[in-house]
């Protein structure tokens, strides 16, 4: 269902800005109500759109030892990010770490045990190859962690879908980069989204927004923005896929290294 919803939402959001009669309050309301996609909807779209070698689009990064709290919240975007990747590629060994990462940066949180499936549970269906349910509990246990990550500030979901988010963004362009279309590409036109992002930013309380890592996550919105904005069903070029893959994948490695 949610797979369908954010078709809509890329939908609405070409409508919008391809100059279609939507009246003012409804492009307000749509604006206020966005739908951020899950990167596993992401994922999805792509893999129904081009030939992705899913196993060697990522490099899996394990370390959960972070100090500050905007450091945990944006690390666990990229490992929940990875986790879909990991089931996609059918990689049994990174899904389990991509699960036993999440749970211990989520423990930061005050996230109790009862939230998340039993490693028993996981090993299980990993056996099984059941993907879907994978799917399903790995986007469960982040919603979970959304709910009580909202308990300590709003700005840490922020922070983590944005962390999830550019590791989409990341992986996709670094995939077009290497088996480009021009169909594909089209994936990577979400104005609304970005504006969604970028006034969330706008949004947090001084202390997170003045952070170096906040602030170039801003910086490399507006850029982002600007190579993507290309109009409805047109395609982005391949030049700018790889200028996007360069932004995304520098902030992902400096996330990663805690800088």
């Amino acid at each position: 269902m949610r797979f369908i919803i954010f078709l809509l939402m890329m939908v609405m959001s070409f409508s919008l800005f391809a100059g279609e009669k939507i009246s003012e309050k409804e492009k307000s309301m749509f604006i206020r109500n966005v739908v951020i996609p899950l990167p596993s909807e992401i994922i999805l779209a792509l893999d129904n759109l081009t030939d992705v070698d899913w196993k060697n689009s990522v490099k899996y990064n394990y370390s959960a030892d972070y100090e500050e709290n905007y450091e945990i919240v944006l690390n666990l975007g990229i490992k929940v990010a990875n986790g879909f990747i990991a089931i996609q590629a059918k990689d049994k060994k990174n899904i389990g770490e991509m699960f036993s990462v999440s749970k211990n940066l989520a423990e930061n949180f005050g996230a109790k045990s009862n939230l998340f499936a039993r490693k028993e549970e996981i090993i299980n269906l990993v056996k099984s190859n059941d993907w879907n349910k994978l799917r399903e509990t790995l986007d469960d246990m982040q919603q979970k962690i959304k709910i009580e990550m909202a308990k300590y500030h709003p700005d840490f979901v922020t922070l983590s879908s944005i962390g999830g988010w550019l590791q989409g963004l990341s992986v996709v362009s670094g995939t077009l980069t290497k088996n480009y279309t021009k169909k594909a590409s089209t994936i990577l036109y979400q104005p609304v989204l970005i504006n969604h992002f970028i006034e969330k930013i706008d949004a947090l309380d001084k202390k997170h927004g003045k952070l170096p890592i906040v602030v170039k996550i801003k910086k490399a919105l507006v850029e982002i923005k600007g190579l993507t904005n290309v109009g409805f069903s047109k395609p982005i070029s391949k030049e700018s896929i790889e200028k996007l893959y360069k932004i995304s994948s520098s902030l992902i490695n400096e996330i990663e290294k805690g800088e």
